[in-house]
């Protein structure tokens, strides 16, 4: 069914993944190993859920819609139309709201909890910028906002638009921009340090990497990237970060106290790296390469790594309960 992502529930009981060539989510329970099948609309890839484990919301990349669905009882209770190409899901901790980015337009979508409903949309790049661009093209051609990326206590999310090479700051009480900031050519999406002080941003047309500080939003600095960056884990508290360059079949190993690249850490030639996921101590990060059906183990204090073979047909994303997982 090529599924596309994993996610499990807080409590451990359930894993929940989208099978994007079939059109449905399966619910697994982790402890009787029972699945559940559940219809939704076309190709659903990435998906949030909910943090008491009840709810899940699932992108329908092609049909423009999210699917909300009943994990416990593996059913689809309602789908919400409204979307351009709905890639990334973030919830606030109070459950209150979902936040969907669209990666086929400018724009965040709000989902009402209680009502189900998309109360609000948030446009997001500059109108002159935007002004410029070929709306008329494929979705696809459109780089909109891969990710809509919560600060740790749920005030401000922060949105990286493709084509306007900008990243919005949302207040989330108002669900209104409250800043632009410029960063590098093509954003793909802000990662917040596990310290919540810093965004870092993976630009891959000019591959930079920009890092903003959370208090004054502004970039503080700029270092430079791999080709085809994927996604930036952090280990230590925060103190480092491994740059996913998938292009290169490397890392690249940052020091955030110091401002500085540390080593690139090369895994070999041509290899499809895709993203990662850091284990709850901050010490271990779990990282899959779809090219050799291996997921490489990276000890975040020497930067040394094993290699787990054999672990399935192309892996693309890792999932560790009360872990930092995401997907491309």
């Amino acid at each position: 069914c090529n599924p596309h992502m994993t996610m499990a529930t807080m409590d451990g009981k359930r894993l929940l993944t989208t099978g994007t060539q079939k059109n449905y989510a399966v619910i697994v329970d982790l402890k009787t190993r029972e699945i559940k099948k559940v219809r939704l609309g076309i190709a659903p890839e990435h998906f949030v859920i909910s943090h008491d484990g009840k709810w899940a919301y699932i992108g329908n990349m092609e049909e423009g819609a999210v699917s909300i669905v009943d994990v416990v009882n593996g059913k689809e209770i309602n789908r919400i139309q409204g979307f351009y190409e709905p890639h990334g899901f973030s919830m606030l901790p109070d459950m209150s709201k979902v936040y969907v980015s669209n990666l086929g337009a400018h724009e965040i979508g709000v989902i009402d909890v209680k009502s189900q409903k998309l109360i609000k949309t948030i446009y997001i790049g500059n109108a002159h910028i935007l002004a410029s661009l070929n709306l008329d093209k494929k979705l696809s051609e459109i780089n909109g906002i891969a990710n809509p990326t919560l600060t740790l206590d749920g005030r401000y999310l922060y949105a990286a638009d493709g084509d306007s090479h900008q990243v919005a700051v949302i207040d989330t009480q108002t669900d209104s921009v409250v800043k632009t900031i410029a960063v590098g050519q093509n954003p793909w999406r802000a990662y917040v340090s596990p310290d919540g002080t810093k965004v870092l941003v993976p630009n891959n047309d000019d591959q930079t990497v920009s890092v903003i500080d959370v208090k004054s939003n502004k970039v503080i600095t700029t270092f430079p990237g791999g080709e085809g960056m994927t996604g930036i884990n952090f280990v230590n508290g925060g103190k480092k970060a491994y740059i996913i360059s998938q292009s290169e079949s490397a890392l690249y190993v940052i020091d955030l106290e110091k401002y500085k690249e540390l080593k690139r850490i090369k895994f070999g030639e041509g290899l499809m790296l895709e993203t990662a996921t850091t284990t709850p101590d901050g010490k271990t990060v779990y990282l899959a390469c779809s090219t050799n059906n291996s997921v490489y183990v990276i000890d975040g204090a020497t930067d040394s790594y094993t290699r787990i073979p054999d672990v399935g047909l192309s892996p693309w994303a890792v999932e560790i309960i009360g872990g930092n997982s995401y997907c491309h």
